[in-house]
């Protein structure tokens, strides 16, 4: 692919990623959203982190792999415990990463 091409395609991927954005926002900026919309909404965020989460933890090399012998799901089911029943995010994350270099050390 040349350079002029890859440009090209650049240019007009960004400009249809806008429009589409700016469609969405045009069409619902003078009225409200309904409810189920907003609780929809809520959903983003912790829907987008699971799937990126997911993708680190069990896939490897194009493939889903459930490697019970890896430090990452172990220590991703720790935080995972101390988020449920802390709700702290700073020590979710503490947690975590201590139990991941502690399993990659172990194991």
């Amino acid at each position: 692919m040349s350079v002029a091409t890859l440009g090209l395609l650049l240019v007009a991927v960004g400009a249809l990623t806008f429009l589409f954005r700016y469609a969405m926002i045009g069409l619902v900026a003078g009225r409200g959203l309904p409810r189920w919309v907003h609780a929809l909404c809520r959903h983003i965020a912790p829907a987008s982190f699971a799937a990126l989460a997911a993708s680190e933890l069990f896939i490897h090399g194009g493939e889903v792999v459930f490697a019970l012998h890896a430090p990452k799901p172990w220590a991703a089911l720790v935080a995972a415990l101390v988020a449920w029943r802390t709700g702290n995010v700073l020590a979710t994350i503490a947690v975590g990463m201590a139990a991941l270099y502690l399993l990659k050390a172990l194991l």
